[in-house]
């Protein structure tokens, strides 16, 4: 059989599963619940693994690998962002607000006599949106920074990008209820903490 040897067809070798951290899989779990709340039935978490998958050193020899895995981080942040989803009613502030994200009691809005953060909207989750849309078309008509050029965005800096990703993604998704969990868990671990907090009483 002719043809190049070094080339393999689609499918050939299985790769191992993905293997993710205790924050990822923290985040995962986090993922799903917003969507499951939103309605939404794909798992947002295959995405997030898909993206991981995508991008490891193993799947190098797909020269797309870094715009389908900016795809599928875009795909997650898509049913809430995008006004073309008329399955999910609330929209980006207000999908954020719903979940009981703690980014939301930062500033008082008096139209409504309720609070949230816009500043961490529009200074992290939009941008990151726009980043993602600009990576998974390729650099062209990019939104977040018109001088972006596809072509120079390698794997390095997409793994700093999915770093940005987990780190916003996990302070929009924390709720009061797990800043509670998390403060019992350090007093539960060092309980010292408690006599210290209480002045040694």
């Amino acid at each position: 059989m002719g043809g190049d040897a070094s080339l393999q067809s689609i499918g050939n070798n299985a790769l191992p599963p993905v293997r993710l951290t205790d924050g990822q899989e923290n985040l995962c779990r986090r993922l799903d619940e917003w969507h499951e709340r939103g309605g939404l039935k794909i798992k947002p978490s295959d995405m997030f693994r898909g993206a991981v998958f995508a991008i490891r050193e193993e799947c190098k020899s797909n020269p797309d690998r870094i715009a389908q895995a900016a795809n599928s981080l875009r795909e997650i942040l898509y049913p809430f962002l995008s006004i073309q989803v008329k399955q999910v009613s609330s929209k980006r502030m207000d999908a954020f607000k719903n979940f009981g994200s703690v980014t939301v009691d930062k500033n008082f809005d008096e139209s409504s006599n309720e609070s949230f953060d816009k500043n961490f909207y529009s200074s992290k989750v939009e941008p990151l949106w726009k980043k993602l849309n600009d990576i998974t078309h390729h650099g062209v008509d990019p939104q977040w920074d018109k001088n972006f050029d596809f072509s120079s965005f390698n794997k390095v800096e997409f793994e700093k990008l999915l770093v940005e990703f987990e780190k916003i993604m996990n302070k929009a998704l924390t709720r009061q209820l797990d800043v509670h969990q998390m403060l019992d868990e350090v007093l539960r671990i060092n309980p010292q903490l408690i006599e210290d907090i209480n002045g040694g009483k």
